[in-house]
């Protein structure tokens, strides 16, 4: 991952918790009985999600990475 892609990729992060935070706030938080459990269990979904956003894209980038150097490759056997 180029460091473009990584600050992309975290920039998005960031926003994918604040996100989650405001929709878990507004929609999710009354049904919880304690706002302290209901906060650690916000956590742990926002740092789930960004964390699958993660792997997600740098899946990504190396699928796009490698499909780049196969055409490269094949456009070097036919000048060959």
């Amino acid at each position: 991952m180029s460091f473009s892609q990584g600050w992309d990729t975290g920039f998005r992060v960031v926003l994918i918790y604040v996100g989650i935070v405001f929709v878990w706030l507004g929609l999710v938080e009354p049904y919880f009985a304690s706002q302290s459990l209901s906060v650690i269990v916000m956590n742990i979904v926002a740092v789930a999600v960004s964390a699958a956003f993660v792997v997600r894209a740098r899946r990504r980038f190396t699928d796009e990475r490698l499909a780049a150097e196969a055409e490269v490759a094949a456009l070097m056997q036919e000048d060959a």
